[in-house]
């Protein structure tokens, strides 16, 4: 894999301070007293030389404090990244749990047979909360810019194909979907509902607070719907699911204030300066002690330290906006993920609710209704033979 690698990162970068060390090994044979083989040390009494070990000697010194403090800025880029990342994960956990909830204490409908579902008014109730609270977790990310919004992503410029287009060129989704326009065709996709549209319209906020709206209409559905019976009255039930709304409100505050203050910029430009000064002059401080050799360790040097430090950038730049886009976090794949467990998941799995059986699962009627439901597998047959005793 070569795209989203540290290679890819800083190969200009490693070939520049390879060719300057060649430059450097070349002006040395071409001023320098002294003659030397090819892959040779130089010799140290040469007057030139030993000008260089000085230089060496200072390298030496920074090179200490480079390390120290370029290891200590990437724990802490890859510590903000892990916070976004986790923060990210928990909005979809939260939302994730008040469709569990809602599911859950939905009111039940008649037994039908063995089984139960929704009631009407639990049914409609369910549905109505997963949808919004999906508009909401989307509207949300909508908000936040990113590289990876799923429109148009062939367009990145990633190397992965010809549509690359540079970053200036990309129209974001986020705003589109959040104007007049991108409501309008929500409505007419059966996400939105015409009235939901023109509430969002009216209540005067800016585009960016649409998910603040659809998450306190979630809560007041929720509530309403406790005081018309489609969810269970419950003291305990409605503290724990305000509590998660109240959490979802909080996880997507954390974002934009991960992001608001990820890393002091002078921090940030001081390690470059630190770390683009050391690999500048390693060419000329390491040939007075390797010659030749240094043109390849140089490479190796600029890999290691140029690598962490875009690396550490990329890290504080989690949805790639400044950075490197194979490095950031996919909200489309977030957004998507999420659509799929609130919309059918939980939904799904609390609209059947099997009658409790007092005797527990038994050997026959387990056996022959795995064989109704699944007639082809060859095991069946001499299973229920098992099961009934008939020989």
């Amino acid at each position: 894999k070569w795209r989203g690698t540290v290679l890819q990162m800083v190969l200009v970068p490693v070939l520049a301070s390879m060719s300057l060390t060649v430059t450097t090994d070349i002006l040395a044979h071409a001023f320098s007293e002294a003659d030397w083989s090819l892959f040779g040390v130089p010799p140290a009494e040469d007057a030139l030389i030993s000008q260089l070990r000085g230089l060496a000697t200072l390298w030496e010194y920074q090179l200490t404090l480079t390390i120290f403090v370029l290891t200590f800025f990437t724990q802490q880029a890859y510590a903000h990244y892990r916070s976004v990342y986790f923060c990210a994960r928990a909005i979809q956990g939260r939302i994730n749990d008040v469709c569990l909830l809602l599911a859950v204490g939905a009111t039940r409908g008649e037994v039908e047979g063995a089984t139960s579902t929704y009631s009407d008014d639990g049914a409609a109730l369910v549905t109505l909360c997963a949808r919004l609270i999906r508009l909401c977790h989307t509207f949300f990310w909508a908000t936040t810019p990113t590289t990876s919004d799923g429109v148009g992503d062939g367009g990145l410029v990633d190397g992965d194909g010809p549509t690359d287009l540079e970053p200036s060129e990309r129209v974001q989704a986020g705003p589109e979907l959040l104007s007049p326009q991108g409501l309008r065709s929500l409505v007419a996709a059966g996400q939105l509902t015409a009235n939901e549209r023109t509430a969002l319209l009216k209540t005067g906020l800016p585009p960016s607070q649409y998910w603040c709206v659809l998450l306190e209409w979630v809560g007041q559905y929720a509530l309403e719907g406790v005081d018309h019976a489609a969810l269970r009255d419950s003291p305990g039930f409605e503290e724990r699911l305000l509590r998660e709304l109240t959490q979802i409100r909080a996880e997507m505050f954390s974002i934009g204030d991960f992001q608001a203050g990820r890393m002091p910029l002078a921090y940030v430009q001081l390690v470059q300066v630190l770390v683009d000064s050391l690999v500048i002059i390693a060419p000329v401080a390491l040939y007075a002690k390797l010659g030749a050799l240094s043109i390849p360790l140089c490479g190796l040097l600029t890999l290691f330290f140029k690598g962490l430090l875009e690396l550490s950038k990329s890290f504080l730049d989690p949805f790639g906006n400044e950075g490197f886009p194979g490095q950031n976090i996919r909200v489309d794949v977030l957004v998507s993920e999420l659509n799929f467990g609130a919309q059918s998941r939980w939904s799904a799995a609390g609209a059947v609710l099997p009658e409790r059986d007092r005797d527990g699962p038994r050997p026959l009627d387990t056996v022959l209704e795995y064989c109704s439901a699944w007639p082809d597998d060859p095991g069946c047959e001499a299973d229920a033979v098992a099961a009934t005793g008939d020989g």
